[in-house]
């Protein structure tokens, strides 16, 4: 699988761009909480976790963080970054190549983060980024029976759509993680119904690319492999993964503007579902789009170790410049 869970590289833009990441740092330097959860609390909803996602990468693992007592968010924003980092101590690779002490060290830091998050229902609970990192935490580390029922309901009554907190469901109901193929293809379909904007359509893309993941590197069933790659060399799949992308492409250009975590969400799975399909002519747009902006995942499914040099190459492929620097 190409180093499918390699360790990122040092040149790879972990923030994926995100302009609120530098200024969140030296906030979480200088303990100023308040600053720290105006801004956090000021983002678009699914902006709120990529946001965390940058900022926990780039803090060192147990850093400092600013009083919780500073903002009603930083309950929130700590048990956000807690979970980042207890990602981080796990590693990337799949459980056979996890160690005993990766997940001792990651189960000790989501302990930490689940405290967080649940006293954080208190003080933000119309927070949906605060619900998805909850989901992000119960995938992690599984929950208790119902958990998942009462963590969907309070996404629910948040009253904002959020595209990366329906992700974060979705990626829980996922085969490799505590559901199945048809779970998460309902996740994405049912976070799509009614959706305030085009970026919901690439929950689809992000389905069709884990059941990709699953069924080529750790299903163990063949006839479910086979049926796999029967149906996605058909007419039908390739004419439905077209609508999707015209879809996309109507509602992009004629309906919201997307905030820049939606956009990069929806173009950089887009992307990787037209590598995976080999589409030249739909991913040349995703790309000009992505920029030098690429998502570690999904890119890192296909890309392995260095997302960036299989960006190079797509682009050249589709007649694109090479990006500068």
């Amino acid at each position: 699988m190409l180093g499918l869970f390699g360790k990122k590289k040092a040149a790879f833009d972990v923030a994926e761009g995100n302009r609120h990441v530098a200024p969140g740092l030296e906030l979480v330097a200088a303990g100023n909480g308040q600053g720290l959860g105006e801004l956090y609390a000021g983002l678009p909803p699914a902006d709120r976790l990529h946001f965390l996602d940058g900022v926990g990468q780039l803090t060192e693992i147990g850093a400092p963080l600013p009083a919780l007592d500073s903002h009603p968010a930083i309950y929130a924003i700590a048990g956000g970054l807690h979970y980042v980092w207890a990602h981080r101590l796990r590693g990337f690779a799949t459980a056979d190549r996890t160690s005993h002490d990766q997940v001792m060290n990651m189960a000790e830091m989501a302990a930490v983060a689940e405290d967080l998050l649940d006293a954080a229902v208190e003080f933000t609970p119309r927070d949906s980024a605060l619900h998805g990192f909850r989901f992000r935490r119960l995938t992690l580390t599984g929950g208790r029976e119902g958990e998942a029922d009462a963590v969907t309901a309070d996404l629910r009554a948040s009253g904002e759509a959020n595209v990366l907190a329906e992700l974060a469901r979705m990626n829980y109901l996922a085969p490799k993680w505590h559901g199945s193929v048809g779970e998460m293809h309902a996740a994405a379909e049912t976070a799509m119904d009614g959706a305030p904007n085009a970026s919901f359509l690439a929950l689809k893309a992000r389905a069709w690319i884990e059941e990709w993941l699953y069924q080529t590197a750790m299903n163990d069933e063949a006839d479910e492999i086979a049926a796999f790659r029967a149906k996605v060399k058909s007419d039908a799949f390739k004419a439905e993964v077209g609508a999707l992308d015209d879809e996309f492409r109507q509602r992009f250009n004629n309906g919201p503007e997307l905030s820049f975590a939606e956009a990069s969400f929806a173009h950089n799975n887009l992307a990787v579902l037209f590598v995976l399909f080999a589409d030249k002519a739909r991913l040349k747009p995703h790309l000009t789009a992505i920029g030098s902006h690429a998502a570690q995942t999904p890119w890192g499914y296909v890309a392995g170790r260095n997302v960036p040099r299989m960006i190079d190459r797509k682009r050249a492929e589709c007649g694109l410049p090479k990006l500068k620097g």
